[in-house]
């Protein structure tokens, strides 16, 4: 009677991104920036993944993408790679938890957890990300490499897998923009918040921009919406102010993106707009302080370059509020908000 062989395990869908902290991470030459979802939702309804003492996470890196060589992989710090929850600065605790390696022979960076890592707790929803950092590697030519994340057991046998792709471009884009929580306690999310019908989200949302050259897009905040000249932003208009009065004029100042809204059928009062500081002016992007809760050495406490906070208010009807922001030759992100009757 011969003996049974075991199949191996279907790969999922590996998606990969440019990570919501820098600019050039996915352009040729610069160092390797990117962002792998193991768990695309980034709801944090939606559960994540665990680990069991001994088990680990394996991220094949393509050949061409080169080890940096003045850069070392630390074991018990995130310098290099941080698991996250799925939404910026929403990291799962690696003090304790997990440790990093490099494998030399694999060309891959390991996550080891040292105990059991539920999805639940402080790690709740549990692991969705992992964000590849520090400089620890340089992107090779532009082109499109083949990458894979394997889920091995403490005995050595692949769980899960994924496969996907990690594109590297020629050059940076125009304009780019990512969310962040920057503005918000560590850990803390404002996507998916739940609000009342016609209220404010307790949460600002955070943005991130950068202009060309991968400069931060500072002074930048939200008008009424012109339908006339930018039928495609019934949400507001993103601009910024360039005569330096802090008013927020599209037919004088720049218009650098806007808003697409979506609402429930019907909803009628929603609306993205700018903070008002105690001056009575529009807080404007670069204006904005990181957390105080960061460390001084990071910025804690200090205005942060190109960060955006915007005060969302939800309509008259219960249900999913979802703007897209989007910056003119760059990209968009939407984010999600639901109104639930008080």
């Amino acid at each position: 009677m011969g003996c049974a062989t075991v199949p191996p395990v279907a790969p999922n869908q590996l998606m990969t991104a440019p990570a919501p902290v820098t600019f050039a991470g996915n352009v040729a030459g610069e160092a390797t920036d990117f962002v792998f979802m193991l768990i695309p939702d980034a709801n944090p309804a939606t559960p994540g993944l665990a680990l069991r003492a001994g088990d680990s996470l394996l991220l094949s890196m393509p050949s061409a993408f080169k080890r940096n060589a003045a850069t070392s992989v630390s074991a018990d710090t995130d310098a290099n790679l941080v698991l996250t929850k799925g939404w910026a600065q929403g990291a799962v605790r690696l003090a304790g938890q997990y440790r990093v390696s490099f494998d030399e022979a694999a060309h891959a960076m390991r996550v080891t957890a040292l105990v059991d890592v539920p999805a639940s707790g402080a790690n709740a929803p549990g692991i969705k990300v992992i964000h590849l950092r520090g400089r620890t590697f340089l992107n090779p030519m532009p082109g499109d490499y083949p990458v894979s994340v394997s889920q091995v057991s403490a005995t050595g046998g692949a769980t899960a897998r994924w496969q996907g792709q990690l594109k590297v471009l020629d050059v940076a884009p125009a304009a780019r923009l990512a969310p962040s929580n920057f503005q918000l306690p560590p850990g803390v999310n404002g996507d998916f918040q739940k609000v009342a019908t016609g209220a404010v989200a307790p949460q600002t949302l955070g943005l991130l921009l950068w202009g060309a050259n991968g400069a931060a897009l500072n002074g930048v905040g939200i008008a009424a919406r012109d339908l006339t000249r930018y039928p495609k932003y019934t949400g507001g208009l993103l601009v910024q102010d360039t005569n330096g009065d802090h008013r927020l004029d599209p037919a004088v100042d720049k218009v650098v993106g806007g808003i697409i809204g979506a609402a429930p059928q019907g909803a009628t009062g929603q609306a993205a707009t700018s903070p008002i500081g105690a001056d009575g002016r529009p807080v404007l992007s670069g204006e904005v302080q990181r957390n105080a809760a960061y460390p001084a050495a990071v910025g804690g406490g200090k205005p942060n370059p190109g960060l955006l906070t915007v005060q969302f208010k939800s309509g008259s009807l219960p249900g999913l509020y979802r703007p897209t922001f989007e910056l003119i030759g760059g990209n968009a992100y939407q984010f999600t908000i639901e109104a639930v009757m008080p």
